[in-house]
């Protein structure tokens, strides 16, 4: 199990200047170049106003993680409005919509994966509740500190960290509360947002 957490992990300012990502996870794409990634996990802090960068053959999935949220708008006059409590967005990241912030900066978790060699998932997890994945590679990012309950084992795991295991198991995860209770609600996620995301990844 690889744990990364978000403070270990500097800031990549955008080139537009609206931004920073800290990519917590990059897996090589099979067969491809050195810089060319098969799954991509970061998390955004989006300060203004403007375009999302196109990504041609990569499925992407987005999600709020602090802030009031965004709204993606599509050249095909599709929107869509995201808040910390909304499910994760999965759209074409070659359809780089435009984002507006609806109150102030935001954080914000990015999902990216090639299409034509395999499929994520990213999903909203709660405590006590079990989660099975059958894919293959699978993680789980903390928005406050939890204990990981994977495969037989238990792993304390800090706020704002990614967990992640490249050997796939058919156990269910859980994530419960650490027993010092007082510590953890130091930390609790904003309002409406879950305990933590899940994220899988499996074959096309």
């Amino acid at each position: 199990m690889k744990v990364v957490a978000l403070a270990d992990v500097a800031p990549q300012p955008w080139k537009n200047g609206g931004g920073v990502t800290r990519e917590l996870l990059r897996l090589p794409l099979p067969g491809g170049a050195a810089h060319e990634w098969l799954l991509r996990v970061s998390v955004a802090d989006i300060a203004a106003d403007g375009p999302f960068s196109a990504f041609p053959g990569v499925k992407r999935w987005f999600a709020v993680l602090e802030g009031e949220g965004v709204r993606l708008d599509w050249a095909e006059d599709w929107s869509a409005s995201l808040r910390t409590s909304s499910r994760a967005l999965e759209f074409d990241g070659a359809d780089a919509p435009d984002c507006e912030l609806l109150d102030g900066a935001t954080r914000d978790l990015n999902v990216m994966v090639h299409r034509a060699h395999a499929r994520a998932f990213l999903g909203r997890a709660e405590c006590g509740e079990g989660w099975v994945w059958h894919g293959g590679p699978r993680g789980v990012f903390t928005l406050r500190p939890l204990v990981l309950d994977h495969d037989g084992e238990r792993l304390a795991l800090p706020a704002h960290a990614l967990a992640w295991a490249e050997r796939s198991d058919a156990t269910a995860w859980s994530l419960h509360a650490p027993a010092d209770n007082g510590a953890a609600g130091a930390q609790t996620p904003p309002s409406g947002a879950p305990a933590a995301w899940w994220i899988g990844l499996a074959a096309a």
